[in-house]
């Protein structure tokens, strides 16, 4: 497992998603894609929420504001939880919200009590082995009928095959594209495949990963690549070789 001591503070005010809303405000400020997730994922007032990886747990303020009937965090950052406390206390939910200092490969929460498990940008950064456990623990402590939703960056087609072949034109490009925290950190990156594999291997049904909207091209060298993944992107067929994120949503059978 990645050392939960690389994720330090600076990691997550350099390289998380919505690091910069999040550092200007020192959590008063929340990033969109915290409520446009909770869309996606049909989340309801009233429903249990568990955010798995929270990191800074702007998801558990977010739902909390939607009515959450209670918001629960897991991480096993030290420095993340710190982080989230801090959240909390400027969004005023302290008393509505949980942060626990744990492991989502055996997650300190009793079977069946969540209606939706989040699992935003944590998918990659687990070993195919610790993906499966998390995910396994995810589906037990759902209850019958509830529903998982992830997003996870990038897509490994952008890097193990695109940007390979692409290469091939261009071969003083570097072999690997990928930055620093990415080679440190994201261990296990997915396709849709293989997502979709991993949710019906820890038992979960009724299973949907699609393609994202974020046509990620900041690694590529030149102004010629970039355009031809934007015009890649418009073709149906070329779309999942250029397109930089996937969502995936699953329920328990």
């Amino acid at each position: 497992m990645v050392p939960a001591a690389l994720y330090d503070e600076a990691y997550y005010r350099e390289a998380n998603h919505g690091f910069e809303e999040w550092n200007a405000s020192e959590g008063a400020q929340l990033a969109g894609i915290y409520p446009g997730v909770l869309k996606l994922a049909r989340f309801r007032p009233g429903e249990v929420l568990v955010d798995l990886g929270t990191g800074r747990g702007e998801m558990l303020a977010v739902a909390v504001q939607q009515g959450a009937g209670r918001a629960i965090g897991v991480e096993y950052s030290p420095a993340a939880v710190a982080m989230t406390h801090k959240t909390l206390e400027k969004q005023g939910i302290v008393e509505r919200a949980e942060i626990i200092l744990g492991d989502v490969r055996s997650i300190p929460i009793p079977d069946a009590i969540a209606d939706l498990v989040t699992m935003i940008e944590v998918v990659e950064h687990l070993s195919p082995v610790e993906l499966h456990l998390a995910l396994v623990e995810a589906r037990r402590i759902l209850k019958p009928g509830g529903r998982i939703f992830a997003h996870t960056m990038p897509n490994r087609l952008i890097y193990t095959f695109t940007y390979r072949v692409l290469r091939l034109l261009r071969p003083r490009w570097p072999a690997d594209p990928r930055n620093d925290y990415e080679r440190t950190m994201h261990v296990n990156e997915q396709s849709a495949r293989s997502l979709r594999n991993a949710l019906r291997r820890a038992g979960f049904g009724d299973i949907h990963v699609r393609l994202g909207d974020w046509i990620y091209d900041d690694f590529l060298p030149d102004a010629w690549a970039k355009a031809l993944y934007r015009r890649a992107s418009r073709l149906r067929l070329l779309r999942p070789l250029v397109v930089g994120d996937l969502f995936a949503d699953a329920a328990k059978r």
